[in-house]
């Protein structure tokens, strides 16, 4: 899907539909976008799920021991392109989602899906709807992403940002 996030994006906007709940798509370029949906009515508090639907490339097909276009399951695991990393998480957030809508159960505030494109090269989505304001009011986030079947509060990561000064030049020994 590296490049083409919208396909996916595509079909959990009418999974989801299918199940009553409207999400919208955030255009990032041709063929990719970001989804956000959300569930729950108060604005008590905002949980964010977020995951990424790009995935990193197969590469050599022939070193694979399972195909990795498909989910084989082998001793109780999945394996294929993705399965981990980070299709799982993302497939759990939607369950969660539509589950937790379906019974019907009162929230204490709305959870949010950020479905995000280019995780794998850049985080494209996420910078995207920071900028467009989806994570404004997050009173917490949760990333699917794989730690070992640990849920951790913290993870590495990497930041970018410009620092600005205004002043006059100067030079000093």
């Amino acid at each position: 899907t590296n490049g083409h996030e919208e396909q996916v994006a595509n079909y959990l906007q009418k999974l989801l539909a299918e199940h009553g709940i409207e999400s919208e798509k955030v255009q990032y370029d041709v063929d990719r976008a970001s989804l956000v949906s959300e569930i729950g009515s108060s604005d008590e508090k905002v949980l964010a799920f977020s995951g990424h639907m790009d995935v990193v490339d197969a590469g050599d097909v022939s070193k694979w021991k399972f195909p990795p276009f498909e989910a084989a399951e082998h001793e109780g695991k999945i394996y294929g392109r993705g399965a981990t990393d980070m299709k799982s998480g993302l497939a759990a957030m939607i369950i969660a989602m539509i589950e937790l809508h379906e019974e019907k159960q009162k929230l204490n505030g709305k959870i949010r899906l950020l479905a995000t494109v280019g995780e794998e090269v850049g985080e494209l989505g996420a910078e995207q709807l920071t900028q467009k304001g989806y994570a404004d009011d997050l009173d917490g986030l949760i990333i699917g992403e794989p730690s070992g079947h640990r849920i951790v509060y913290a993870h590495k990561g990497s930041i970018n940002y410009t620092v600005k000064s205004t002043g006059k030049n100067a030079h000093s020994s």
